[in-house]
């Protein structure tokens, strides 16, 4: 099928002109921001020839290609005409709310999360520790660990308010100031004195410590008073001028209405939820623990972890994460039955792998790189996450703080005063869950493609390519990308760069195929046949070329160590675009195998 065929096809399929508000490509799929999403099939759109994938995220509808997406995207604006893609590169399509609340909330989230939930697991260790009588809450030993493990929650504030101003684009330090004004010790006691005011306006004083929305609306509103003194004439005293400016009137805010409005929102929120899972905590398992898994893949999740938290501040625990422990052991009794019955060789190894990982509570390889190809195993995950998570509602098993999930989640729910059964709940829902999904997985199957069958008649020859020469930083597995496109190996085998300076270099001598417009991907061919795509950062594309220097044109010839691109990394990570880049090989499927051996890609023809 040519390329003009998948246009029409795609276009067919979306609902035509009528139906696109705007259209962009990057060096992988074409980006459609349609007027009504219900109108594509997924399923149908996916299967169209040359269509890679399917992805519905940030308001676009992104159709993956791979190599064709340049061909195609030509096509699609013969027949809809330019206009459609001005939009989108000269206006800011308005996000759904649900979409703008989770991208917020995920985005502050992220930077954190990895230290709230180390934290959260030290904690729990404590509490394994003290409950065992191993370690007494009185020893000094204890008592510094735990003032490790509860400084962030009880700083919370102060955290949020520093990663919030990052997000917002604003001093990250006058963040900080912010959220620590919220819970400055002078200020706490009058949370029950309630006799303090401000210019004689009564404050409504509140214990904002471990909370978070307070502190990250207040620096929302923050960030939109520092732009605006941006236009005052401020001139050489504005370093000093401004942060008093933005400091002296937010915070007052901050304390007379935006605290105490969010705090009573956050306790209706807390009960509201506590309400339904006290309805029945049985059905609430049911309706949540397996579907848990398709919030994660939509990235719905986010919106709940405020919750969690102001539910364990507010109340020492909370019940809906008691309810999760299941979802995470399913899937992993998924993806190792699948292991188990697949005759691929490399999903073989790759179940057992992702398994493992997700015991431990790492469970985005396995969801993107078995079970949502297969889609049976998927569904047989949701099953066992759902019957685990009833057992878990039954004998009302809670979580005490936040931390890791998996094993390292089963510290997090045992009671501080003791054991109790929704511990063994907690414990009898994951082993509940591993085995149905595993047995599901098993006796119903998945379909799967045979595996092509290789000329091994030709000569062989070994190609190393190494990552550390193309960008300089640390080489992880492609399964750490946060973007399944690249993570499940939909465009190609190959693995994926932090980098730590913002020079890319050619790896090998051979021809730049591709050069994209924006200058944040490029796509080379080595003498040899292989095809490589350098992916500098994610999303990147909406940048449009701000913070990129290319030194190649396409078609220019390249020796090995020769600099194609040059890129500010502080520009986009002051952005807030992961710099984490993807380096693929897009015609793997021409060789023998592709594999990787540590920071190199060991091509065989």
């Amino acid at each position: 099928m040519n390329a003009k065929q998948i246009a029409n096809e795609i276009l067919d399929e979306i609902g035509g002109k009528k139906n696109i508000e705007s259209v962009t490509h990057c060096i992988t799929r074409l980006r459609f921001v349609l007027k009504d999403t219900s109108i594509p099939n997924k399923e149908v759109v996916s299967n169209i020839d040359s269509v890679i994938s399917v992805v519905e995220q940030g308001g676009q509808y992104q159709v993956v290609l791979g190599n064709k997406v340049n061909d195609v995207y030509a096509e699609v604006i013969n027949q809809i005409g330019e206009e459609q893609t001005i939009v989108a590169s000269t206006e800011t399509k308005k996000k759904p709310l649900l979409d703008v609340f989770t991208a917020t909330v995920s985005g502050i989230f992220m930077p954190v999360l990895g230290a709230m939930a180390a934290s959260g697991t030290i904690k729990g260790i404590l509490t394994v520790l003290s409950v065992a009588n191993i370690l007494p809450a009185t020893s000094g030993t204890y008592i510094t660990l735990y003032a490790l493990s509860n400084s962030f929650f009880y700083f919370m504030p102060v955290i949020l308010g520093a990663s919030a101003a990052k997000y917002f684009k604003m001093n990250i330090y006058v963040g900080m100031l912010i959220g620590a004004s919220l819970i400055y010790p002078t200020l706490i006691p009058y949370a029950s004195k309630g006799s303090l005011t401000f210019l004689s306006i009564p404050v409504s004083m509140m214990d904002y410590t471990s909370t978070v929305f307070p502190a990250i609306v207040a620096v929302w509103l923050a960030s939109k008073l520092d732009k605006l003194t941006l236009k005052l004439p401020l001139k050489d005293l504005r370093f000093i001028l401004q942060p008093l400016i933005v400091l002296v009137i937010s915070v007052p805010i901050a304390l007379i209405v935006i605290g105490p409005i969010i705090s009573t929102l956050g306790e209706i929120l807390a009960q509201a939820v506590n309400a339904v899972y006290n309805f029945n905590p049985i059905l609430g398992g049911a309706v949540i623990g397996g579907p848990w898994i398709l919030m994660v893949m939509f990235g719905l999740h986010w919106a709940f972890i405020p919750i969690f938290i102001n539910n364990v501040a507010s109340q020492g625990f909370d019940p809906i994460m008691g309810l999760l422990l299941a979802n995470q052991f399913a899937m992993a009794g998924a993806v190792f039955a699948v292991g188990i019955r697949t005759k691929k060789e490399k999903v073989r190894a790759l179940s057992y792998s992702t398994g493992v990982t997700t015991l431990i509570g790492i469970s985005e390889p396995a969801l993107y790189g078995v079970l949502l190809p297969y889609k049976k195993p998927l569904i047989s995950a949701i099953i066992g996450g759902s019957l685990g998570a009833m057992v878990a509602g039954a004998l009302n098993t809670v979580q005490y703080t936040f931390g890791g999930s998996g094993l390292l989640g089963i510290p997090l729910i045992i009671n501080p005063k003791g054991i109790d059964g929704g511990f063994y709940g907690g414990i009898a829902s994951q082993i509940i869950g591993f085995a149905v999904a595993f047995a599901v997985t098993l006796l119903w199957g998945f379909k799967e493609e045979p595996e092509k069958v290789v000329d091994t008649s030709k000569e062989s020859s070994d190609t190393l390519i190494d990552l550390t020469t193309i960008l300089s930083g640390t080489v992880v597995p492609l399964s750490e990308v946060p973007d399944k496109v690249f993570s499940e190996g939909l465009m190609g085998q190959g693995l994926a760069v932090i980098p730590d300076k913002g020079e890319v270099k050619a790896p090998f001598a051979g021809t730049v195929t591709t050069v994209f417009p924006t200058k944040h991907a490029i796509g080379l061919t080595s003498d040899d046949g292989i095809e490589l795509l350098i992916h500098i950062g994610l999303d990147t594309v909406e940048l449009g070329g701000k913070g990129f220097t290319t030194y190649v044109e396409t078609g220019q010839r390249v020796k090995k160590g020769d600099k194609l691109v040059e890129v500010d990394l502080e520009s986009l990570k002051a952005a807030n675009y992961a710099t984490i880049s993807p380096i693929i090989i897009t015609n793997s499927a021409d060789f023998r195998s592709v594999t990787t051996e540590q920071h190199k890609l060991h091509v065989l023809s």
